[in-house]
């Protein structure tokens, strides 16, 4: 399976348009111009690739950050059929205001 933030990374060039060059670990959402909308596409396509569920919290993590809370949530699935409660730290939300 690819890695949470290569996934990440490649959906946020594909389908929002962020060229591959600004994307690093330490960006936020806000910093890449990733507006609320944008935020809602890609967790829904993050879950349905990962088989994940993400919490709908509001929070301004960075790429690397939320990559490496949805590593812990794939990682964490005894069942990779079934989606799992999230493990690791506290979870990393995606959404935030809109720009």
């Amino acid at each position: 399976m690819e890695p949470a933030y290569d996934l990440m990374a490649r959906l946020l060039t594909e389908h929002f348009g962020i060229p591959e060059e600004e994307i690093t670990p330490d960006a936020t959402f806000e910093q890449l111009e990733v507006d609320s909308l944008a935020r809602v596409e890609l967790i829904t396509m993050l879950e349905d690739r990962l088989h994940v569920t993400l919490p709908e919290e509001h929070g301004d993590a960075t790429v690397g950050e939320a990559a490496a809370y949805l590593d812990g949530l794939v990682a964490g699935r005894p069942d990779r059929g079934r989606a799992a409660a999230p493990v690791g730290d506290q979870p990393v939300a995606m959404a935030g205001p809109a720009r």
